[in-house]
């Protein structure tokens, strides 16, 4: 049987970098704000959902690196299209020096391509939507 310590004196002994691993933590229906929660969780002390409420600003997101665009947008890709998309500049450069893509999902972000490019793609099996191909009507060009 452990040992019981209120949650408030949990969170000291955790902050000093003491083990509370022989301990029971109780709350007495207090809520510990979501900070003190947070460290319950990086610890392995549950928390009753009932007393986890808080307010975003209360959080500390300052140890959380900032998301770039390019990786949300990939992150939204990558629930649409597999795990390893890449556009299709991408594809096509990947092509042009004979490197095989076929681990990849190549996706289209819109720009258009010209006919070559377009035909090296569905050489490699890769289905090329019309509407972003350019007809070049001048041979050789």
């Amino acid at each position: 049987m452990k040992n019981k310590i209120h949650w408030k004196k949990a969170v000291e002994f955790l902050k000093n970098n003491i083990s509370i691993s022989g301990y029971e933590v109780y709350f007495d229906d207090e809520k510990p704000g979501i900070s003190n929660a947070i460290l319950f969780c990086k610890n392995n002390i549950e928390v009753p959902q009932y007393l986890t409420e808080y307010d975003d600003d209360e959080i500390d997101y300052s140890d959380i690196p900032e998301i770039t665009e390019e990786e949300f947008r990939l992150a939204e890709l990558i629930g649409k299209t597999g795990p390893f998309p890449i556009d299709q500049k991408e594809a096509i450069k990947m092509l042009k020096n004979e490197e095989d893509i076929s681990v990849y999902d190549v996706y289209f972000a819109g720009e258009k391509i010209n006919i070559y490019d377009a035909e090296l793609l569905r050489k490699n099996k890769i289905e090329v939507p019309e509407n972003i191909i350019i007809y070049d009507t001048k041979i050789g060009l």
